[in-house]
């Protein structure tokens, strides 16, 4: 660099880490424009614990019932959370808006980042024939971008970020409700989250059925 070193400029990086729901979490940070690459699989991270727990709260429910009910058979499914989350026609169109959304914020930040580029590259040109003064003035102003240009991309990958949480607590609610729904009307005594038991055979398996449930809401 000529003249008194400026930072370079942040490189634009990948939208966010990758999220439960499969979304790239988090749009631009600095550092590589694929960084964490894959939009909405955190498809349930903060939501696979809270199944896991709800599992184990299930499994006890069973033991009890098979104490309280005696004779009266058990009848039991196994759904697979993130299963629904993938293959549901509802849950590829959030993955598809968020992903929609978190391109069209690296390609603002991936913009304002090659203004950057140009500017310090016209900085580093005239640096050698500057007046002290008249570098120290572009130097102060072009560090003042790189800062707001930081700035906007933390801001942005904050609010992405919250989008992220807010579609997945959403979504995930919206299964669970139709799980509920899915097991009163077909007679389950309970629904377990495949991710919270050891073994399960294909027989009690009812995540299929979960996702017709699921989509069928939509149209409703």
């Amino acid at each position: 660099m000529g003249g008194e070193g400026v930072r370079h400029a942040p490189r634009a990086g990948g939208v966010g880490e990758q999220g439960g729901l499969g979304v790239e979490r988090g749009p631009p940070r600095s550092g590589g424009t694929q960084e964490g690459k894959g939009i909405v699989n955190r498809g349930c991270e903060a939501t696979g614990r809270s199944v896991a727990i709800l599992g184990v709260c299930l499994a006890l429910v069973l033991a009890w019932a098979e104490l309280s009910w005696g004779s009266q058979p058990i009848k039991i499914g196994v759904v697979d959370v993130q299963q629904v989350l993938n293959q549901s026609q509802r849950g590829q169109a959030v993955k598809q808006k968020l992903e929609q959304e978190r391109i069209g914020r690296q390609k603002e930040l991936d913009a304002r980042q090659q203004e950057l580029v140009k500017l310090q590259a016209e900085y580093e040109k005239q640096a050698p024939v500057l007046s002290d003064q008249a570098k120290r003035e572009k130097k102060e102003a072009l560090e003042r971008r790189f800062r707001d240009a930081r700035r906007v991309a933390e801001d942005a990958n904050r609010d992405f970020e919250k989008r992220v949480r807010e579609a997945e607590m959403e979504t995930t609610r919206e299964i669970f409700s139709a799980i509920q729904e899915y097991g009163k009307d077909q007679g389950f005594s309970v629904v377990l989250e495949r991710s919270s038991i050891i073994f399960g055979a294909p027989t009690v398996d009812v995540t299929a059925d979960i996702i017709k449930r699921y989509d069928g809401k939509a149209a409703k």
